[in-house]
């Protein structure tokens, strides 16, 4: 496999001259977890950081971030419609993305353990089986902020699990007992949609889908935000001050 980290400024030229600058977040993110001791793409996240935060604050979608959009009602449906014609990989990405709230790319790489291990490794995620399984989240973007993430498997995903799952596989997703790095994954997915409905999406839009839903009706980020600068603390505590049974009363 080509090193992307031996010509860093090159890799980074070609993600620009590939994907829009909104959609270079997320291939940055995956080379800082592929190469973590290549300063040039964690300095090149760190200068762009600000104009991300700045659109995530617009909440706003862009062309064709609205061409690639499913909502979260048709995924469910999309995800039950197909069923029978997808492939056991194509099955357990879609059961992954909906019967949980959908995470980025962190399924890989994912060790299958029967016990949560006394050290866990750097760099490595977790499916711990057992009466009660559940992912164990080790390694992923914003670990240092929320620590290690126990995330409990509700039936319907553990019924495709071990359906998926064959005696003596080490990780979720490997070929040869070799984990998939990001980039597979995330070409595994958007195949799916590319097979069945002709669209270019990818993982991030089970996220856009998931959130657009469950916050729906509530105002933008860019107006909490203010409101929250106003009253001189974050938009979460001004969150906290809401008293939500009374909205519909005063």
């Amino acid at each position: 496999m080509q090193d992307l980290s031996l010509d860093a400024s090159k890799t980074i030229a070609a993600i620009d001259a590939r994907y829009s600058f909104p959609s270079s977040r997320q291939a940055l993110a995956t080379l800082r977890k592929e190469y973590p001791a290549t300063k040039e793409f964690l300095e090149e996240i760190q200068e762009r950081g600000k104009i991300w935060k700045k659109d995530s604050m617009n909440q706003q979608p862009t062309e064709k971030q609205v061409e690639a959009y499913i909502s979260w009602e048709n995924l469910l449906e999309f995800r039950d419609m197909y069923y029978d014609e997808m492939t056991p990989v194509q099955r357990i990405l879609m059961a992954l993305y909906t019967y949980i709230p959908p995470v980025r790319l962190d399924y890989t790489p994912m060790q299958i353990v029967t016990r949560k291990p006394k050290t866990l490794k750097d760099g490595m995620n977790y499916l711990v089986q057992g009466k009660k399984p559940y992912f164990l989240f080790h390694a992923y973007k914003t670990h240092a902020t929320y620590g290690d993430k126990a995330v409990l498997i509700p039936a319907p995903l553990k019924k495709e699990l071990d359906k998926y799952i064959v005696e003596g596989q080490t990780y979720l997703f490997e070929d040869g007992g070799v984990p998939w790095t990001d980039a597979r994954l995330s070409q595994n997915i958007q195949r799916i949609f590319k097979q069945f409905h002709n669209m270019n999406t990818s993982a991030t839009m089970f996220r856009h889908a998931y959130a657009t839903k469950f916050h729906k009706g509530q105002k933008p980020l860019s107006e909490l935000t203010k409101v929250a600068d106003s009253m001189m603390h974050s938009p979460m505590q001004s969150m906290g001050y809401r008293f939500l049974a009374l909205e519909s009363v005063f």
